[in-house]
């Protein structure tokens, strides 16, 4: 862990203005009082940060089990920052857009990169298109999205052109579907997944998914190692941000001393007769062949203890359409992960940022 007398940043240049401490306090007053709820948000955090102790209470994302609230030193989201910078070869005076909410880790943490590497910071509300109320002129050097707002984004030429003008673009909050991956691939820039959780304080390890460098492994930042447990699940050890090594539910490939290939869910694994299946593993299989959005998930089965579904968010399919697909999909699965049955759910459920739900959505099974 950081020793506790790393100095803590008390200053922040917005919109090409430095606010010093006081002047930074008085603009996080000035927020806290707003109606806007992403506003207050921010102003919130900037209080916290400069007189609410030594630690940052956040609520987890339930990456490595069920969501609570924790603190985070603020040393270690320093130390974060620091990681992120040199990682990505950030400078002094680049723009970074904060288009994500500061009530969240990712959103704290756009700030404090801000202040801890002296990035010009703009802001614009948190919405799902972010890229609706920009000039596509103007050059970001850095921007952190989730993949619905990037998938937003690209959906039209106004927001494809932004995107193409962040310099070095982060996608985290959940994983890039094979589609918009393929989409990412004409953009000039440098994009890059990440791989992380509230509980390592944003992202661990990154990879980039276009251009001439673009892989399959995730590359772990300055400072962190990897292991495996006997699940084959992800275990962090970053002692710059915490004192114990952090257990996953994400089983992976350790690829190299600093590489790993990310493979799915654990607590998504479909046991059918003693045959491990990875749900995540076969949507990639299948990401170019169904136009709806999808997952595979488990299902009781007599025989076999589990086995797979394919549950599409559509509205009722018709008996050929369906046995159309599933014949498609028969041709490009192994037997074992081929789906029993297609599911039609009319509207998935959704996380916060906008990442399908799967437990909520094998729920709304028994509604439709």
């Amino acid at each position: 862990m950081i020793e506790k007398k790393t100095s803590i940043p008390d200053s922040l240049t917005l919109h090409g203005k430095v606010l010093q401490k006081e002047g930074l306090q008085e603009y996080a007053d000035e927020c806290s009082g707003s109606s806007e709820k992403w506003k207050a948000d921010l102003g919130q955090f900037l209080t916290s940060w400069l007189t609410g102790g030594e630690e940052i209470i956040v609520k987890t994302s339930g990456s490595t089990g069920e969501p609570k609230l924790i603190s985070i030193p603020k040393t270690a989201m320093i130390a974060s920052a620091e990681a992120s910078g040199t990682f990505l070869n950030l400078k002094a005076g680049d723009t970074a857009l904060l288009c994500l909410s500061a009530s969240t880790i990712a959103g704290m943490m756009m700030v404090v990169r801000s202040m801890v590497l002296k990035l010009n910071l703009i802001l614009i509300p948190p919405d799902g298109k972010p890229c609706k109320n920009i000039d596509p002129e103007i050059k970001t050097d850095f921007a952190a999205m989730v993949p619905a707002q990037v998938f937003n984004c690209m959906s039209d030429d106004k927001g494809r052109a932004y995107l193409s003008n962040i310099q070095k673009l982060i996608i985290g909050g959940g994983e890039i579907s094979a589609k918009l991956e393929q989409q990412l691939q004409d953009l000039p820039n440098a994009v890059y997944a990440t791989y992380g959780m509230t509980e390592t304080i944003t992202h661990v390890a990154m990879r980039r998914v276009n251009g001439k460098n673009r892989s399959e492994d995730f590359k772990t930042l300055p400072g962190i190692e990897i292991s495996t447990d006997e699940r084959g699940c992800l275990i962090i050890h970053a002692s710059r941000i915490s004192d114990k090594p952090l257990i996953t539910n994400d089983l992976a490939d350790i690829t190299g001393a600093n590489t790993f290939r990310w493979l799915g869910r654990a607590d998504n694994i479909i046991n059918r007769g003693g045959k491990k299946l990875i749900p995540e593993m076969i949507e990639n299989k299948l990401a170019n062949l169904i136009e709806f959005r999808f997952i595979i998930a488990a299902f009781p089965d007599e025989k076999y203890g589990q086995v797979p579904v394919l549950i599409v968010e559509s509205d009722p399919i018709d008996a050929i359409e369906s046995e159309r697909l599933m014949d498609l999909i028969r041709q490009h699965l192994p037997y074992d992960e081929i789906p029993v049955r297609l599911i039609p759910v009319r509207k998935f459920a959704e996380t916060g940022n906008g990442k399908i739900n799967r437990p909520a959505t094998i729920v709304l099974l028994n509604q439709t």
